[in-house]
């Protein structure tokens, strides 16, 4: 695949620009974890089992693998407020931490979507603003200056500007201006909008190599993510079903325990879907864009289990 590998060391990384309106309006950004779970966590850090560190390697060298093309990883929630878009930029975030190819996190949701304050980004480029011209680019420096770069590894591209009476998306834009993009880079996450009957999502399902279904750990989240399973089977996406992931999400303190995710595990892995959930986290409820030094322990540790399963998925063979 053309232009795919690290940046062209002709043309060193820019020094990244600040982005104080957005900073500006979070009042306070607490951490994931409470203050004695961080102190406690720091005095055992030096004792941590061989094993836990086995495991911890194992993730980051499965996240590391190498592909012969992009992989596209759409992000759906089933529900609005899911989280998707918390989920989208937490990959993106986990892939271009520990990858030495480029991301991208291309915003896809018709509803504004959340995913540029997730990643503290302004909405300055759009994908709209690209539509019809995007397959005349050539070489990533052709398309860069189009983009905007979130951290040294991860560009991102907003849906639109995010204005009232903007053009909304489509299915034809997505496949025409969004999908040449996605040639220059190594992993592609694509925070879609939520459910999957509509013609844009099932234009992204069409064209990705994984799926990560995001609901509410709730029983109705639960049905939601099986009803969307039940869907692709029937609609021409079979073959989507066993390279998906579903992660539950628990929203607040108070409704960890409202979802048997092991019932549910068990349930779905009868399908070949795997199964996460996402607990709460202080940093991730605040709203404001995701620091990863400020995420729980759980989180971190989460997303990283999540970003090595998804990419499992996506190099897995296509089938019928």
């Amino acid at each position: 695949m053309p232009d795919l590998g690290r940046d062209d060391p002709r043309h060193p990384p820019r020094a990244l620009p600040a982005h104080p309106a957005i900073d500006d309006l979070s009042i306070g950004r607490p951490h994931g974890d409470p203050v004695w779970r961080r102190v406690g966590r720091g005095a055992v850090r030096p004792f941590v089992p061989a094993d836990e560190a086995r495991a911890k390697a194992e993730l980051a060298a499965s996240i590391q693998r190498p592909v012969t093309t992009g992989r596209r990883i759409a992000v759906l929630g089933m529900r609005g407020g899911a989280g998707k878009s918390t989920i989208a930029a937490l990959l993106a975030t986990v892939f271009a931490h520990y990858r030495h190819d480029r991301v991208l996190a291309l915003d896809v949701d018709p509803d504004l979507g959340s995913l540029p304050l997730r990643l503290g980004i302004t909405r300055s480029r759009a994908l709209a603003d690209l539509a019809g011209t995007a397959g005349g680019f050539q070489t990533f420096a052709d398309v860069e200056s189009h983009l905007i770069r979130a951290t040294e590894r991860l560009w991102a591209l907003p849906g639109n500007r995010g204005q009232i009476g903007d053009s909304p998306l489509d299915a034809t834009i997505y496949r025409d201006t969004a999908l040449p993009l996605t040639r220059f880079f190594g992993i592609t996450l694509i925070d879609c909008g939520s459910g999957v009957t509509r013609p844009l999502p099932r234009a992204v399902l069409e064209g990705v190599h994984a799926q990560v279904l995001v609901a509410p750990a709730t029983v109705e989240g639960a049905r939601s993510v099986g009803r969307a399973l039940d869907w692709m089977g029937s609609n021409g996406l079979r073959g989507h079903v066993p390279r998906t992931v579903a992660v539950f999400t628990v929203k607040s303190p108070h409704t960890r325990r409202t979802l048997d995710i092991d019932g549910t595990s068990a349930i779905l892995a009868e399908a070949g879907v795997s199964c996460l959930k996402l607990d709460y986290d202080r940093h991730v409820a605040s709203g404001a864009p995701i620091s990863p030094p400020r995420l729980a322990e759980a989180t971190s540790t989460t997303a990283v289990r999540l970003a090595a399963l998804a990419l499992d998925r996506a190099l897995q063979p296509t089938q019928g």
